[in-house]
C-alpha cells in the first residue's frame, strides 16, 4: 500500500519538493494541501480549522501569479515516480472528465458539451493514474492536462479534419504519453504499460506506440481493414478459434445491476492497415483480444471488448492477465468520483480561473489519497483474481489501526466495552463503512468508497475528541 495516514506527512511526502521558486510557497503549499486532506470534502476555508493564519496562507497561495499550477502537480508527479520505483509492473490508465462551474469564473472558462445552451463551462482534463502492476494498488497521478475547448470550432467536422494531429484533441492520448515516458525514464516506462478506453483507438497513437516501443492494451472502436486479409478486424477475430473462458464481474452502474459475465476469449495476431494520410511504409502489427459473452440475460446487453494490445495473448493465462490489466480502467473512473463527489473539486469558488486551476490540481492529489485510503481499508483484487476478504477475516484489524483507533470505534459502533484480543481486519473494514452511512442495503455485503471515506474521518474526529478528553482529565487531575 503507498497511503500515508498522517495529512501532514502525506502533504510533505507529495509536495514536499515543489519547485516554486520560494522555499516558503513550497512551505505553504505542504501545510495548505495537510488541512485540505485532513478535511477533504470541505470547502478550502473551512479546511482551515479556524486558524486566521492558515487561511491567510491559504489565499496567498491561490492567488500567488508567480505560483503555476504546472509546477503544483510537477511536485505530486515526482511523489509517484518515487513511489513507482517500488514497483515491478506498473499500468498507467488514462481518461479523460469534465470539470463543470456556474459562478462567476466560468465566464472564463469554456463550453464542456456541445450543447449551445448547457448551463456552466469549465475545463476538459486528461488525467493518467499510475497502478500496480499486480496488486492494483493506486500509486499517483503521472500526468494530468487541462484545456477550454475552442467552442468557435464547434459544428466544423471538416475543418477539424484537415488540422495537423498535434492540433486535435485526440494528440491527448500521445502528449500523455509523451510526459509519462519523459517523467519515468526508460526503465520505469519499459515496465509501464498504458490502458485505455476506446476513445484512443486513433492510428497516429498507435503507430506512436509502436514507433517508442510502447506497451498498451487499447479498446478498439475502429472495425479497420486488416493488411494480408479480406476481412476486417471484428469479422477475423469471430472466427479466430476459443482460447478458453472466463468469468467477469461487472460492477452496478447506474441503473445497471452488479452481476457475472461469462465470456469466451479469442485471439489473433493482426497486422492493421494504416490509413492514407499516415505516414508509414508498414501496418500496425499487435495482438487482438476479443472479449464476448455469447450468452447475456434478457434485456442486458452483452459484455464486449476488443482489446488491441502490445502483449503477448498466446495462452488463455496471458489473455486472462491482459484482460485483468483493462479491467483495471474502472479505478481511474474511481479517481474522477473522488474528486468530484469527494473533494467536491466542482465547488470551488475563487474569483479567477488561474486561482481556481491552483485549487483544481492541489484537490486532484488529495483525491489520490481517498482512494489510497479506501485501499488501505479493502485492499484492490490483485492480478490472481481472489477477493481480499478471507485474508482481512484472518488479520487483526491492528494492521490497519492503533489501539487507540479501534478501541474508539468498537465503543462507537456497538455501545459495549472493547475486548483485549483486537477483532479482525474485516470486521474494522465493516465497522469503519457503518460509521460512515453503510447500510448494506443493496445486500452485496461490501461497501461503497464513500461510506469508508466519511467512515475514516469521523473515526479521525473522534479519536482526536478521545485524545483531548484524555487530556483534559489530566489537567483537572493535578
Amino acid at each position: 500500500m503507498f497511503v500515508i495516514r498522517d495529512p501532514s506527512a502525506w502533504a510533505q511526502e507529495t509536495f514536499g519538493e515543489s519547485e516554486l521558486g520560494d522555499k516558503r510557497r513550497r512551505s505553504r503549499l505542504v501545510r495548505v494541501a495537510g488541512d485540505v486532506a485532513r478535511h477533504a470534502g470541505s470547502s478550502l476555508l473551512k479546511a482551515c480549522d479556524g486558524d486566521e493564519a492558515a487561511a491567510e496562507g491559504l489565499y496567498r497561495l491561490l492567488r500567488n501569479e508567480a505560483v503555476e499550477p504546472s509546477a503544483i502537480a510537477e511536485g505530486g508527479f515526482r511523489a509517484s515516480v518515487r513511489r513507482a520505483a517500488g514497483c515491478g509492473l506498473l499500468l498507467a490508465v488514462e481518461d479523460t472528465t469534465s470539470l463543470l462551474y456556474r459562478h462567476s469564473v466560468a465566464s472564463e472558462l469554456g463550453a464542456t458539451t456541445n450543447n449551445p445552451k448547457a448551463v456552466g463551462r469549465g475545463y476538459h482534463v486528461h488525467s493518467v493514474l499510475l497502478l500496480d502492476g499486480e496488486s492494483g494498488a493506486t500509486v499517483g497521478l503521472i500526468d494530468q492536462q487541462r484545456w477550454v475547448r475552442d467552442e468557435k470550432s464547434y459544428g466544423k467536422s471538416n475543418a477539424r479534419t484537415k488540422r495537423r494531429y498535434e492540433e486535435k484533441e485526440s494528440f491527448k492520448w500521445q502528449r500523455a504519453g509523451e510526459a509519462q515516458r519523459s517523467r519515468l525514464g526508460a526503465e520505469l516506462s519499459g515496465r509501464t504499460i498504458s490502458i485505455c478506453d476506446r476513445e484512443a483507438d486513433v492510428a497516429e497513437y498507435l503507430s506512436w506506440q509502436q514507433e517508442v516501443g510502447g506497451r498498451y492494451v487499447v479498446r478498439a472502436a475502429q472495425d479497420r481493414r486488416l493488411v494480408g486479409c479480406t476481412t476486417r478486424l471484428w469479422e477475423t477475430l469471430e472466427h479466430s478459434a476459443v482460447l478458453g473462458e472466463h468469468e467477469v464481474e461487472v460492477p452496478q452502474r447506474g441503473g445497471r445491476a452488479a452481476r457475472c459475465a461469462k465470456v469466451t476469449l479469442r485471439t489473433q495476431a493482426v497486422e492493421l492497415s494504416c490509413p492514407r494520410g499516415l505516414k508509414r511504409s508498414a501496418g500496425m502489427r499487435c495482438q487482438a483480444l476479443l472479449v464476448r459473452e455469447e450468452s447475456a440475460p434478457a434485456g442486458v446487453d452483452g459484455l464486449e471488448w476488443l482489446l488491441l494490445t502490445s502483449e503477448p495473448v498466446r495462452t488463455r493465462d496471458e489473455a486472462l492477465a491482459v484482460l485483468w490489466m483493462y479491467g483495471r480502467r474502472w479505478r481511474i473512473e474511481e479517481f474522477h468520483k473522488a474528486w468530484k463527489s469527494g473533494t467536491r473539486v466542482e465547488e470551488l469558488r475563487p474569483r479567477s480561473s488561474e486561482n481556481l486551476e491552483r485549487g483544481v490540481v492541489i484537490l486532484a492529489f488529495v483525491a489520490i489519497r481517498l482512494l489510497q485510503l479506501q485501499e488501505l481499508v479493502y485492499p484492490p483484487t490483485g492480478r490472481g483474481g481472489a477477493s481480499p476478504e478471507p485474508e482481512l477475516a484472518e488479520h487483526s484489524c491492528e494492521a490497519l489501526l492503533t489501539r487507540t483507533e479501534w478501541t474508539v470505534l468498537y465503543l462507537a459502533i456497538t455501545k459495549k466495552k472493547p475486548p483485549r484480543k483486537a477483532p479482525s481486519a474485516q470486521w474494522a473494514y465493516r465497522s469503519i463503512a457503518r460509521l460512515g452511512g453503510w447500510m448494506d442495503t443493496q445486500r452485496t455485503g461490501r461497501p461503497g468508497w464513500q461510506a469508508i471515506w466519511s467512515g475514516l474521518f469521523r473515526l479521525a474526529e473522534r479519536v482526536e475528541t478521545h485524545l483531548l478528553a484524555l487530556e483534559l482529565y489530566k489537567i483537572c487531575d493535578q
